[in-house]
């Protein structure tokens, strides 16, 4: 069964990333929602060496997981540098493969019954980084991968796990427990911008864990129509050494404030309707430096765009040149991020007296190296 989930998963994410010929990696940067369906497999854990078994012999016994559905929705907010932070909510439900007993004496058994239902659902709280290989050539900008950890809670319900030996004697565990959760988290996600800018399909691989929770564990003999059951040992104890389960999923993850793609168009001599993406103006008489992945001017950055506007008109300057900058790699959100700085730049300039027509403006985007001197605006006089 985990053979063929595995295949069914490669498959899924092979489609994927042939249809996305044409997406762009993106970095995710302000408000995303996500969801995965696939399967888990629980270690088998669950109720090993119990201390006290059959008439007190010291039998155990071991329940076997097989795959079963899980799934989880998130809700979090990119940063814009790789850096992504999000709350998921999570149900995890194993099948329950086989029980085993086994012990000392002539209590020692072996495969002899499978009954009951687990589940493991809660909330964690994720950290992710995301790798953006543009950089490395056209094809790796058809994938992205990440990594990621969580730390959170996780509500353990066992129902009547149960194995019954000799024809006589059934011992069953049961319980719930709220426990400390944490997972590790390997990831790839492939944009779709051509459906949908800020869309992309996701396949991860999440360790699950979580601290012990405490189950009842009852040993009784098999009640008949002549004979209720009679309880030969019962007692509380702490699962040793915990829970812990491999998940694959494969899902859907949206980014709200992607832009998309922005064709590039001709050059125009006045106006700032169209940003162009060419390449920039030598002159650079004033430049406007901005924060990590913003667009608003601050204090220093107005001073400098009311020097240049000063400067234009006691000089008699013809016209301005504004050519808008990011750092990182040429992608669609750099472009836009480029496009938006430059404009909140003419506005401003605008507001201190220039004509809206005396102004030419580009937008590069990115322009590889990760700086702060490549987050910025360039004036230049003519």
């Amino acid at each position: 069964m985990r053979m063929r989930f595995a295949v069914a998963l490669t498959l899924a994410l092979g489609a994927g990333a042939a249809a996305s010929a044409q997406a762009q990696t993106l970095t995710v940067s302000g408000l995303y929602i996500g969801a995965g369906i696939g399967g888990t497999m629980l270690n088998n854990t669950i109720n090993r060496n119990t201390p006290i078994g059959f008439f007190g012999q010291g039998n155990g016994s071991q329940f076997s997981y097989g795959v079963g559905p899980a799934g989880q929705v998130a809700i979090g907010w990119g940063f814009g540098n790789g850096f992504r932070a999000e709350m998921e909510g999570y149900l995890r439900r194993p099948s329950l493969d086989s029980v085993t007993l086994f012990g000392n004496g002539s209590f020692s058994g072996g495969l002899v019954s499978r009954n009951g239902r687990a589940q493991v659902y809660g909330f964690m709280a994720n950290a992710y980084y995301d790798f953006d290989l543009s950089a490395l050539g056209s094809v790796f900008r058809y994938v992205q991968p990440y990594v990621g950890a969580g730390l959170g809670a996780a509500y353990s319900e066992f129902s009547n796990l149960q194995t019954d030996a000799f024809g006589s004697l059934r011992t069953t565990a049961g319980g719930t427990g709220r426990t400390l959760a944490y997972q590790a988290i390997l990831g790839v996600a492939v944009p779709m911008d051509y459906v949908a800018p800020g869309l992309a399909v996701t396949a991860e691989y999440r360790y699950f864990g979580a601290t012990a929770p405490r189950l009842s564990v009852r040993t009784a003999t098999i009640p008949t129509a002549n004979q209720p059951a009679f309880v030969l040992a019962a007692l509380d104890r702490t699962v040793s050494p915990g829970i812990g389960s491999h998940n694959f999923t494969v899902g859907l993850r949206y980014a709200f404030n992607t832009p998309g793609d922005v064709p590039v168009a001709a050059p125009v001599a006045l106006g700032f309707a169209v940003p162009q993406y060419q390449q920039r103006p030598q002159a650079q008489n004033f430049a406007v430096y901005f924060p990590l992945s913003s667009s608003n001017l601050d204090g220093a950055a107005r001073g400098t765009v009311s020097q240049a506007a000063q400067m234009a008109r006691s000089a008699g300057a013809s016209g301005l040149d504004v050519v808008g900058s990011a750092d990182g790699a040429m992608n669609p959100r750099n472009r836009a991020l480029s496009a938006r700085r430059a404009e909140i730049v003419v506005a401003e300039l605008v507001r201190q007296g220039i004509p809206r027509n005396a102004i030419s403006v580009w937008a590069v985007g990115g322009t590889g190296p990760v700086e702060a001197q490549s987050r910025r605006v360039d004036i230049a006089l003519r």
